[in-house]
């Protein structure tokens, strides 16, 4: 199912103590600053280690507290894993079942964590970094190779970088062959993604956004019209110039054009974020199909920008993938959830279940 409880410590404004048991759909309602937000963070956090409201970890300790700590037991198919993250002033602490972790894609894995918030427009308003993270992230929860041969490549990026800087143009070439192994196996990778999400993303944006054609490309960090071994070869004085390397994976982007035109551009910005829901609704499917755990969806905010229609639309999008749900709102009436949705309440970081 995915998360059942969570226990937490210092994190923001929300209590201490153990939370009220999670059900596949959870809708959480409060005034602003209530905690609901914080209490979708803190879910984020558990999985990923990263914060989407702050750039530092450290920051989101409770005043007067130099430590928060983040417990939670998650379900994937038959099995029950405890994951817990703990932060001090100095020292990140992660551990599943009782054993330290060192990789953090290792706590990942278990709690594959998706974000959807007013902020989501920024995957197409942004620079191609955080589309490079959105493709790592939504890859490496895909597909089972992907994490070694990203960290190949990073490697042998990161040697290479330094002989470039270094000036050593003989070591710096002895990298060539790793780094072209290593960056043709995340290309195909990525691109066959790219094209999965294209297909995925079309079933939600009939109704969403008729008329309007989006396309999906991946640009791969390089000329079209070279090899990445041209690429690299043909760019080898002016990387020793700059003291880095200048084309391969590291460099590439995710173009999402709506009729023929950036998609930035071309919509709106209520537009964008449906853009960004359906593009999210894909993700979460091509999940589903890769394993027994589901995805873990986390909406804050759901009434913002969008009318009672197109929320009871995405909220059924959302309904269909089988993910398990976590939805906020100031009022109850703003989330068309059904069935047997679990509703809590937030109030001065308190979080209590309603009943129905």
């Amino acid at each position: 199912m995915g998360l059942e409880r969570l226990r937490v410590s210092g994190f923001r404004n929300l209590h201490d103590g153990e939370l009220p048991a999670f059900g596949p759909v959870n809708g959480i309602v409060g005034a602003n600053a209530s905690g609901k937000t914080s209490l979708l963070e803190a879910i984020h956090v558990l999985a990923r280690a990263r914060s989407f409201r702050a750039a530092r970890l450290d920051t989101v300790t409770r005043q007067g507290q130099d430590t928060f700590r983040l417990v939670g037991d998650v379900s994937s198919g038959r099995s029950l894993h405890r994951l817990g993250l703990e932060r001090g002033r100095r020292q990140l602490r992660v551990r599943v079942d009782g054993q330290d972790v060192r990789v953090l894609s290792d706590l990942a894995r278990h709690l594959p964590v998706q974000l959807i918030n007013t902020d989501s427009q920024r995957l197409l308003q942004d620079g191609p970094a955080l589309r490079r993270q959105f493709l790592n992230w939504t890859t490496f929860h895909v597909e089972q190779g992907y994490r070694e041969v990203w960290k190949r490549y990073e490697r042998a990026l990161r040697q290479r970088n330094a002989a470039i800087r270094a000036g050593d143009r003989r070591i710096a070439l002895a990298w060539n062959p790793e780094l072209l192994a290593a960056g043709d196996h995340v290309t195909r990778y990525r691109a066959v993604l790219v094209k999965e999400l294209e297909t995925l993303l079309q079933p939600f944006l009939i109704d969403w956004l008729p008329g309007v054609m989006i396309q999906l490309h991946y640009r791969r960090g390089w000329s079209r019209d070279r090899s990445f071994s041209e690429a690299l070869n043909q760019s080898q004085e002016s990387e020793m110039d700059r003291g880095f390397t200048l084309v391969g994976p590291h460099r590439a982007d995710l173009s999402i054009r709506a009729n023929g035109v950036s998609a930035q551009d071309w919509l709106s910005r209520g537009q964008q974020k449906i853009l960004v829901i359906a593009l999210m609704l894909a993700v979460a499917e091509r999940m589903k199909s890769n394993g027994p755990g589901e995805p873990i969806v986390l909406v804050d905010d759901l009434a913002a920008e969008l009318d009672s229609e197109r929320r009871e639309q995405v909220v059924d999008a959302l309904l269909g993938t089988g993910a398990q749900l976590f939805v906020t709102a100031t009022a109850r009436e703003q989330l068309p959830l059904r069935g047997d949705t679990r509703w809590f309440h937030v109030e001065h970081g308190g979080l209590r279940e309603m009943v129905q």
